[in-house]
């Protein structure tokens, strides 16, 4: 009996310790009120273990667990967030259900934020219209707040899904040249098309993932910064595509468009004017190669000069200089073929001419060296990268560009080696100069050889023959000869003492200009003589300068020396005036 009193006692005190540790909400109530969630969230929790039906307690539920929204990751996965908007929209509702009138008038100090002017009768109260409805506004809130986070989610999806099509794109546009040179010289409509395409998936992505910014800030997310940070581009390299983690709102990435869009007009302003200037001239260079062939008149040659626009922009898409290498071999195939012209060098049909017919074959042979060197040197620098890049270009070349250098290089090597073996014959003519009796050497060195005591030590070519001064047995001597190696005149100067410093055309005459070869001796004569070798006039003066250059004006002879000073002047006797 005794023990059933004791566990009567100790069962008692149990329930009445319980009873007082029960959480009263009108205790909680002013920590919610408050807003000091913090300490008031775990009474309240306690006293919705026990209790189903205060109204307050659910709406304070709710407010509660809204505080809390902004602080809840929403990346990866929703779920977590999701969970606590539907405690908030759930506990609001239970909170609706609870309010009536009677709940209204037994706790109105709960609900005092609700007391306003009834309109109608001018008196204060609280309705019970006017909680449910901001309960239900809060919902519509938390509702909306929710559907916004699911719709961030989606437009995150989206946006990845678009960056990787648009590094697809990107990448297959940006591996199918080797640099931005490349892509503006090989850019057709298709490719200009695919360029636009490029910028259009960007602007794409980049608009999207502006809408995923502004959406997420609007979220008032503390956990989430989100930005697109845009980087220059300055090179074709950076245009590779970057790995991007979506889940650092951090990002950055190249800005293709500006980049892009500057490109395709640099295309319009300087490649296309570069391309369509290209095809002009060297379509006119092939006109004027077929056209001088057979020109009859020098003032009728067409000239073929590169223009500096062209040469320029040239040298900034062709850096091998292919392309501008190859109108110049054709400014020197036309140069070669104009030599090679009778129309123009009659002398290349007149055998008696020994003289310059060898020149202008000799001249010829050097043309042709020119031109091999030139072709050897585009054969040596061309390659697939610009065959590609200039192929609209290089389709110009029938029957294909390689078999065009090819083809030249064979005929040019075959030409050379013919000419070459012609000059060596011809200028065995024109290593002397013979008179009736003599042999004049055309070097002190031809001479030498062949153990002769005349030769040439200076020669000038006028329009009818050739002038010549030089050594006649340690004499000077001046002559005039025609241009098939023979002397017509000649004048030997008796005086070993003296030595030719210059010989010069001169007003359909000879000036020549001898000095003294004695040291510290600075005598000098001037010689005015006619092409029979008479003498019109003679100075002697003394002077360590010697004559560079004269001209004859109104019968005055201007002289000048080496440095282009005035040496003397002579009037038409060859009299001294003023100096």
């Amino acid at each position: 009996m005794r023990l059933i009193i004791l566990i009567s006692i100790l069962c008692f005190s149990f329930v009445l310790n319980s009873y007082s540790q029960r959480i009263k909400y009108k205790n909680v109530f002013p920590l919610l009120q408050s807003k000091d969630y913090k300490s008031a969230e775990p009474l309240l929790l306690q006293f919705l273990e026990d209790n189903d039906d205060e109204a307050n307690a659910y709406f304070y539920l709710g407010e509660i667990t809204i505080s809390k929204l902004d602080t809840v990751e929403i990346f990866p996965s929703t779920e977590k967030y999701d969970s606590m908007a539907n405690l908030a929209i759930e506990s609001y509702k239970k909170a609706i259900s609870l309010v009536d009138d009677r709940e209204v008038r037994k706790n109105d100090d709960y609900y005092m934020a609700y007391n306003r002017r009834d309109l109608r009768t001018g008196k204060f109260g609280i309705k019970k219209s006017d909680v449910h409805l901001d309960y239900e506004n809060k919902i519509a809130d938390v509702t909306t707040k929710k559907e916004l986070v699911n719709e961030v989610h989606q437009i995150k999806e989206k946006t990845v899904d678009q960056y990787n099509i648009f590094v697809n794109k990107a990448v297959d546009f940006y591996s199918s040249y080797p640099d931005e040179s490349s892509f503006m010289l090989r850019a057709n409509s298709d490719d200009r098309e695919d360029l636009l395409e490029v910028i259009k998936l960007f602007n794409d992505f980049k608009t999207n993932y502006s809408i995923f910014v502004e959406k997420l800030k609007s979220l008032n997310q503390s956990l989430y910064d989100p930005e697109l940070k845009l980087t220059t581009i300055d090179n074709w390299d950076q245009l590779a595509p970057k790995d991007i983690d979506f889940n650092n709102f951090q990002i950055e990435i190249q800005d293709y468009a500006t980049y892009l869009i500057a490109l395709d007009k640099r295309i319009e302003t300087e490649v296309q004017p570069i391309k369509e200037l290209l095809y002009k001239t060297d379509n006119d260079f092939n006109s004027a190669l077929s056209f001088n062939e057979k020109v009859k008149d020098s003032a009728k040659i067409k000239e073929m000069n590169i223009p500096e626009e062209l040469k320029k922009g040239l040298e900034n898409l062709d850096k091998q200089n292919v392309v501008y290498n190859l109108l110049r071999y054709k400014q020197l195939k036309n140069k070669s073929n104009l030599i090679t012209n009778v129309n123009l060098f009659p002398v290349l049909a007149d055998s008696s001419n020994i003289y310059q017919r060898t020149n202008v074959v000799k001249e010829y042979e050097n043309r042709l060296a020119d031109q091999l060197e030139m072709i050897k040197l585009i054969d040596s620098q061309i390659n697939d990268r610009i065959k590609t890049d200039f192929a609209a270009y290089f389709d110009g070349f029938e029957p294909s560009i390689d078999a065009y250098i090819n083809t030249e290089k064979t005929i040019l090597e075959k030409k050379y080696e013919s000419v070459s073996e012609k000059t060596k014959e011809m200028e065995i003519d024109i290593q002397y100069f013979v008179t009736d009796q003599d042999t004049i050497y055309i070097t002190p060195i031809n001479a030498a050889a062949n153990k002769g005591d005349k030769y040439i030590l200076d020669l000038i070519e006028s329009n009818s023959s050739l002038l010549m001064v030089g050594s006649w047995q340690k004499k000077p001597f001046v002559a005039n000869a025609g241009f098939d190696m023979k002397i017509k005149n000649h004048l030997i100067i008796e005086d070993t003492t003296l030595n030719v410093k210059k010989i010069l055309d001169l007003n359909n005459n000879v000036l020549v200009n001898l000095k003294s070869v004695e040291e510290g001796n600075s005598s000098q004569i001037l010689l005015y003589l006619s092409y029979q070798m008479e003498e019109l006039w003679r100075l002697e003066f003394e002077s360590e300068n010697i004559l560079g250059d004269a001209r004859v004006e109104a019968g005055i002879f201007f002289l000048y020396d080496q440095n282009g000073e005035v040496l003397k002047t002579l009037n038409a006797k060859g009299e001294v005036i003023g100096n």
